[in-house]
């Protein structure tokens, strides 16, 4: 058992400290944790926030009782609560990217803040964090990218493990109690890409954080489940990795770290990480150049492979189709140089003037800008290569550049101030006191000296 997947990862958890930490991991967990209590926050304005709430409140029966930090009814269950804060925080599409991994950090966020584990220090969900995020990592490379491409949605069928993994960790399950419930975990794994754009892909985020609860808990009441479940014939690598699974993902744990190489993304646009290159490329292009959208006769973005299979609705009509349509955030970003949450309402899509820009677009992939992986076996659809656009205009000229790293990225990162923006925005939002808000972004700011993070969360949002 010792020799198994499974039983490694499992180890690597239990046995995994804060201590054991390389410089960097505690900076970036915190940047990756401020970041996500905004997109929660932020979560409840659109559509899907509203109506998981809605659902909360229909299935706690608590009207008018004491609330959580989320709002929800504070008598909610734990896998409740991490299913609604998890929905909550993918609702946007403004959460975190990491990847071939999916978008993990409102997964385990959510997962552990959702557990009865009080006082929580800051220090404790740090680590949690940290090993949580790793575990995920590590699953998502064991199955490979085929998974994503077979038209799974990584982020809830690989997400559970991280969940649980996270949740493990503040629980102080054994290592014999975290085999049994990745077992659990694995045969609660779902989540397709048919569902992007609508309010079921923010669900797939919340399922996998309400999964990782469940089975920690289950588990630790004693619970049984297979022991071995990322193994052997039958196992969860061998039904959902497709013939692309990498056995030796597991080979450093411990001795690298997905967190500092290659490092999260924080989003600077809330739409599908695939368009942000594009939207770069474009804002640039207009910026530079001066252009209105009156100067345009044709846009030509050339992607890497796979580059643009996500993006799966080309004639959007609502908000969150939109997120998914790499023809309405050109238009978008020719017609108001930017891109925002205010960019992804009903209205906006279905605008004239973004209807008269959308036919403009001409995408198509090319091997050529994924040269180090052209046929895109091993690579993700947001990352690798480079996007080349140009735009063509009235006069003749024809403008291009090309975007390997899109703004947010390990190597673009968003600045403390960037940040600052963007958890403002996320509150303005969710229509809460800025400045009781901001408060609370400074206070994470000192997370790793919280004693309790959640009357901090509570006394700064109430």
């Amino acid at each position: 058992m010792t020799d198994s997947l499974t039983a490694r990862l499992a180890d690597f958890v239990v046995e995994t400290s804060r201590e054991d930490f390389p410089d960097g991991i505690e900076d970036t967990v915190v940047r990756l944790i401020i970041d996500t209590v905004g997109v929660i926050l932020a979560g409840r304005s659109g559509g899907a926030g509203e109506n998981i709430l809605r659902y909360a409140d229909a299935v706690c029966g608590d009207p008018g009782g004491r609330t959580n930090w989320l709002g929800m009814p504070a008598s909610a269950p734990p896998e409740l609560v991490a299913l609604v804060s998890s929905t909550l925080g993918h609702a946007l599409d403004f959460d975190d990217e990491l990847a071939g991994t999916g978008h993990p950090a409102s997964i385990l966020t959510s997962a552990m803040l959702a557990l009865p584990v009080r006082p929580l220090s800051g220090e404790r969900l740090i680590e949690a964090f940290a090993i949580g995020y790793e575990a995920n990592v590590r699953v998502a490379h064991l199955v490979g990218h085929r998974h994503y491409r077979k038209g799974w949605h990584t982020t809830s069928t690989i997400g559970g493990f991280g969940a649980v993994a996270a949740a493990a960790k503040l629980l102080n399950l054994d290592a014999t109690q975290l085999r049994t419930a990745f077992g659990i975990v694995g045969s609660l794994a779902s989540g397709i890409q048919r569902n992007f754009g609508s309010m079921t892909k923010p669900l797939h985020s919340g399922l996998a954080a309400r999964n990782g609860v469940l089975a920690a808990q289950l588990a630790a009441a004693g619970f049984t489940a297979a022991q071995d479940i990322l193994d052997g014939p039958r196992g969860f690598v061998d039904i959902y990795a497709d013939g692309g699974d990498h056995p030796d993902a597991l080979d450093d744990l411990g001795r690298s770290w997905a967190l500092l190489d290659p490092g999260p993304t924080l989003k600077k646009y809330p739409c599908c990480y695939a368009t942000h290159r594009p939207i770069d490329a474009v804002l640039r292009l207009r910026a530079e150049h001066n252009l209105t959208p009156a100067d345009v006769v044709a846009v030509i973005d050339r992607a890497p492979t796979f580059g643009l299979t996500p993006l799966i609705h080309h004639d959007p009509k609502t908000g969150l189709q939109g997120k998914f349509s790499l023809e309405y955030v050109v238009a978008a970003a020719l017609l108001d140089g930017e891109i925002t949450l205010g960019s992804f309402t009903d209205e906006a899509v279905n605008r004239p003037e973004i209807r008269a820009l959308m036919p403009l677009l001409d995408a198509k992939e090319d091997p050529r800008c994924r040269p180090e992986d052209p046929t895109a076996a091993d690579s993700s659809a947001g990352t690798g290569g480079f996007h080349e656009v140009t735009i063509r205009t009235t006069d003749g000229r024809e403008l291009t550049t090309r975007v390997e790293y899109p703004s947010g990225s390990p190597k673009h990162p968003l600045s403390w101030d960037d940040s600052r923006a963007k958890f403002r925005d996320c509150l303005r939002a969710a229509g809460r006191d800025e400045a009781r808000g901001m408060a609370l972004f400074d206070a994470l700011c000192g997370l790793p000296d919280l004693t309790d993070v959640h009357a901090t969360l509570e006394s700064a949002v109430a």
